[in-house]
């Protein structure tokens, strides 16, 4: 959460992190945090600095811009989600209209992430067919690009997709705070109650069109490069099969989780993990605002920070160098570094069914 004050609007923080502040303290879901008397100031705003504190929210600082960012909180579950009952998200399609997650309750959604920069934004048409076949049965899916360059650099694929489902574009990359997303594409289960029944994993909408990619065209270095993604676990039948038994049988499928295993399965999340958050929110934010050079040391202490999380490290590099990624002069790692030295099979985890 950006900040050009260490006093928040409480509406912008519910707003913003799903936290509403109650009599009895902070509260999300069945959590409810205590807050001292300083927490609230006599104006009604809340104190950042006792917030920062209670709730395990960094707080990070660019002190040459008079802006601070807020990260998620960290420590309460030790995970990144803190309760399984789906936070809010409010995001603008490829035209700015702004869409509510919470409209759609009353229906099983698959809330799953792209971006322009993942050779996953070729799947958006199979997504669209998918939904086609399940929106009858039931099932909305809702796709968001996790992309700092918004609408222009999403927009084409939006297009070409002609999708039917809500399309939505993330600059800031808040699906990373609120859902744990680490990498693209990754897939959420939200049930017609509004609870998270499957954390963010890989998802596929049953096949990617990346295992049919040609080296024709490409420069050694984008050859090299499809060498190792040739080798990525790409789970895409399981993943169909697993969302076909959730729409058929809901609540009684086998791969639906309680809310506790929910909450475990989540993204780890350490005060380092949410300190990245709040750097690469300051970075998109300067970035976006024309300043790109005053960006790249926060989105270096974001990857610093996180080093798993590849969203904030592979949309810094395609600022750089959209086709390979191989931005070894703004930061100390690229693409096809961090994937040899991690081994391309375990660029996605396994899915644990």
């Amino acid at each position: 959460m950006i900040l050009k004050s260490l006093s928040i609007d409480q509406n912008d923080f519910t707003e913003r992190t799903g936290w509403v502040i109650k009599p009895q303290g902070a509260c999300k879901g069945e959590a409810c945090v205590p807050l001292p008397d300083k927490a609230r100031q006599a104006d009604g705003t809340l104190n950042a600095l006792v917030i920062s504190e209670c709730l395990g929210m960094p707080l990070v600082s660019d002190a040459a811009h008079d802006l601070w960012a807020l990260g998620p909180e960290s420590g309460l579950t030790g995970r990144a989600l803190t309760t399984a009952i789906a936070p809010e998200l409010v995001l603008p399609d490829v035209n700015g209209v702004p869409f509510r997650l919470s409209s759609l309750r009353g229906k099983k959604v698959l809330l799953t992430t792209w971006a322009s920069w993942c050779g996953c934004r070729t799947d958006l048409p199979l997504w669209q067919a998918l939904r086609a076949k399940l929106y009858p049965k039931g099932l909305e899916i809702v796709t968001v690009a996790l992309d700092t360059e918004g609408a222009k650099a999403a927009r084409q694929y939006i297009d070409a997709a002609r999708p039917e489902h809500p399309s939505l574009i993330d600059v800031s990359h808040r699906v990373d705070e609120l859902f744990g997303v680490v990498n693209v594409p990754n897939g959420v289960w939200i049930n017609e109650e509004g609870v998270i029944v499957r954390p963010a994993e890989p998802a596929w909408p049953g096949y990617t069109k990346v295992s049919e990619w040609s080296e024709d065209g490409m420069n050694e270095k984008q050859r090299e490069m499809l060498t190792h993604v040739r080798k990525i676990r790409y789970e895409t039948d399981l993943y169909l099969e697993m969302l076909l038994d959730w729409v058929a049988h809901g609540s009684q499928s086998q791969y639906v989780l309680a809310p506790d295993e929910v909450i475990a399965r989540s993204q780890p999340r350490s005060l380092d993990n949410a300190r990245a958050a709040a750097h690469f929110e300051l970075g998109q934010h300067l970035h976006s605002a024309g300043d790109h050079v005053a960006a790249v040391p926060h989105w270096r202490q974001a990857h610093r920070l996180q080093p798993d999380n590849w969203t904030y490290k592979r949309q810094a590099w395609s600022i750089e160098d959209p086709h390979s990624q191989h931005a070894t002069k703004a930061y100390d790692s690229n693409w096809l570094k961090d994937v040899q030295q991690i081994g391309a099979e375990n660029y996605y985890p396994k899915i644990v069914a």
